[in-house]
């Protein structure tokens, strides 16, 4: 086997179509979620203390190397940030945002270019084996195949001339032409002029509560699986978010075709909370094998695969995942391109 454990809603809907660190200055870099659930300050707090001086910062420097922790925010409403030790990234300080690229390079993730993991599970992973295990997600017929939807549907980026909207929280919009929806609207775009038919639910699963978006997001796929029950695959379009104790907003980016575009983040659930996931290995599977072929056709526009033990939501069909589009620090044209990437080499996947 593969893999070996050490221890033991429906609302709205749309059908259809490492240098050291410098020695001038230290600053705790914290990582905050938007509207954590109930309780989360104090472990936060904790988290924070036991990072300690993680991050550089060089007034009137225009690059910064670092070896520090990790920065990935959390993306489950029920966990809270972490800080692994050994991480090392760069750094690029633009204007506002900074720009960072996490492509997994810095010796702190398992794995090896173009396929690296963070394994945050007690489970042993054997990518070589997962990535040569048989498809379990295969098209079939000409019915709808694929469901788009998202259980954080109002996170939003940092706004621009082009995409100017009026939040309705931090970084956070219920305007779909400027939130997740209109990622997922891409993405859906693009799957079905490539031929694989695709359906796309716009309700708001984090609206107006944040609490609870999951259990609303659940509701939200059981009902567009019981009206599309030939859905092979279920995407969970998110975006993550970075942010500084002094507000410094962080995004993550790959040069592709000499341009900023929004990094990518896979994000697999598995049984390791407790709850019935039969099918996690096969979803990672398929998982890693998107991980190869983006970061083999546009170098270091994947993070590394977050390897999670809550469920969120994966367990209803095998090719079930959750895209992370960027931060909130990245524009939504950065995020829409990569999207735009995605879904075509989805479709390459997928019809191939």
């Amino acid at each position: 086997m593969p893999i070996k454990k050490n221890r033991p809603r429906v609302g709205r809907r749309k059908k259809g179509t490492g240098s050291s660190l410098p020695k001038t200055a230290l600053a705790i870099f914290l990582i905050t979620a938007a509207l954590l659930k109930s309780g989360a300050a104090d472990k936060l707090e904790q988290s924070v203390k036991r990072a300690g001086n993680l991050f550089a910062s060089a007034e009137n420097s225009k690059h910064v190397s670092m070896n520090a922790s990790s920065f990935d925010i959390d993306i489950c409403e029920s966990s809270m940030p972490y800080f692994p030790s050994g991480y090392s990234e760069t750094l690029i300080e633009t204007e506002s945002p900074v720009s960072v690229t996490i492509d997994g390079s810095s010796g702190a993730y398992a794995g090896e270019s173009p396929v690296y993991v963070k394994n945050e599970t007690d489970y042993e992973i054997d990518i070589d084996a997962l990535l040569s295990a048989p498809d379990k997600v295969e098209l079939s017929g000409s019915d709808v195949q694929v469901l788009i939807m998202h259980t954080h549907g109002t996170e939003a980026y940092t706004p621009t001339s082009q995409n100017n909207y009026t939040p309705s929280d931090t970084d956070r919009t219920t305007d779909n032409r400027y939130n997740m929806v209109r990622v997922g609207d891409e993405i859906t775009s693009v799957l079905n002029k490539r031929g694989v038919k695709t359906v796309h639910s716009d309700t708001l699963n984090d609206s107006p509560a944040y609490s609870g978006s999951y259990n609303r997001a659940l509701e939200d796929i059981t009902a567009y699986i019981k009206e599309y029950p030939s859905v092979k695959l279920v995407i969970d379009v998110h975006r993550d978010a970075i942010t500084a104790s002094d507000g410094t907003k962080y995004k993550t980016v790959a040069q592709i075709d000499g341009a900023d575009t929004a990094q990518l983040m896979l994000v697999c659930g598995t049984d390791a909370g407790g709850l019935t996931h039969d099918s996690w290995q096969d979803n990672l599977s398929f998982q890693l094998k998107i991980q190869k072929e983006m970061n083999t056709r546009y170098p270091g526009i994947m993070r590394p695969l977050d390897i999670r033990a809550a469920r969120f939501n994966q367990h209803v069909t095998p090719g079930s995942m959750i895209l992370e589009v960027g931060t909130s620090g990245n524009t939504l044209e950065e995020a829409l391109s990569s999207a735009r990437l995605f879904a075509e080499t989805l479709a390459d996947m997928l019809l191939n």
